[in-house]
């Protein structure tokens, strides 16, 4: 096991890297050329690995060097950020990074941080969109600082992460307006042979409302199943099928993609999660949050709609 390492020369290396030359690197460093690489030179020889390779006059990364200027890039994105809270009086500009499951409805998502955003002029939000694995695995390297998600993390990655519930919703059940008001009246009976859009094959909602459709001996035609929350709703729009979304955000549904609540499904619930790594730094902006989407959720109403 490699231990005591220099973490000025670490620093060098990372400096050069950026640079894309020691010459540059030394005026950054106001250190001369000769000190530079003979640092860099005792570090390789500390971890037993070329960090950078010759060719021609050029110094280019060898295959390990950019593995360690990943770390490097982080550790150092770290250190910076710890330096800010220095500044005093929470005064400082902090950026955050916020992972967001692509499965996640976007109008929850704006629900719970623009009132935080506009609240603090001191908070800069950078929002990443993806799958939760792609998601987590930055979480752990610390390309992000939280991460809002409608699936709890996995413990089978062995994660080192807190995972706390903000919400929880009913699950309802939408469709056009015409078709509808056809359905609602002897809902959920009247949804036998009708065609249906669920979320991903892997997503608990839709096994539980497939489970559901099951429990109710209703024979339905699934159409396709869509991870992106987005795209289902926008395929329920053009009329391709019934599509499930969460009661809490009823009215952002009907009025963006112009269809109306045929009926609830029993039993069936989303959870929404804040996952947050073990750092500190970010813990009060994750307990204001905790603290906005448990206020912002309305009550909700569980009738089917009224014909529009």
């Amino acid at each position: 096991m490699i231990t005591n390492i220099n973490y000025n020369h670490f620093y060098y290396f990372w400096v050069v890297s950026n640079a894309g030359s020691i010459a540059k690197a030394s005026k950054t460093l106001h250190l001369t050329p000769q000190t530079i690489s003979a640092q860099i030179s005792m570090l390789e020889q500390r971890l037993g690995k070329a960090l950078f390779i010759r060719k021609g006059r050029q110094l280019v990364l060898s295959d390990y060097g950019r593995i360690s200027k990943q770390y490097a890039d982080d550790m150092f994105a770290i250190a910076e950020e710890w330096l800010e809270t220095t500044q005093g009086n929470d005064t400082y500009l902090k950026t955050l990074k916020v992972g967001i499951s692509d499965a996640l409805p976007k109008s929850l998502v704006t629900r719970w941080l623009a009132p935080i955003i506009n609240s603090d002029s001191n908070i800069k939000l950078t929002c990443i969109d993806g799958k939760q694995e792609e998601l987590l695995s930055q979480l752990a390297i610390h390309k992000l600082d939280l991460l809002l998600s409608d699936t709890p993390a996995d413990n089978s990655y062995n994660l080192k992460v807190f995972c706390h519930e903000i919400g929880k919703s009913n699950i309802g059940l939408y469709a056009r307006h015409t078709l509808a008001r056809e359905l609602q009246p002897d809902f959920p009976r009247s949804l036998s042979q009708q065609r249906m859009v669920l979320p991903g094959k892997d997503s608990p909602t839709s096994r539980a409302i497939e489970y559901w459709l099951n429990e109710q001996h209703l024979n339905v035609s699934i159409v396709s199943h869509v991870d992106d929350s987005a795209l289902m709703k926008a395929f329920g729009k053009q009329g391709l099928g019934i599509f499930p979304a969460p009661i809490l955000i009823r009215d952002d549904v009907k009025n963006s993609h112009q269809v109306t609540l045929i009926g609830q499904v029993s039993n069936v619930f989303q959870s929404y999660y804040l996952i947050t790594p073990e750092r500190m730094i970010s813990d009060t902006f994750a307990t204001r949050l905790l603290e906005q989407a448990r206020m912002s959720e309305p009550p909700e109403n569980e009738r089917p709609d009224p014909e529009p």
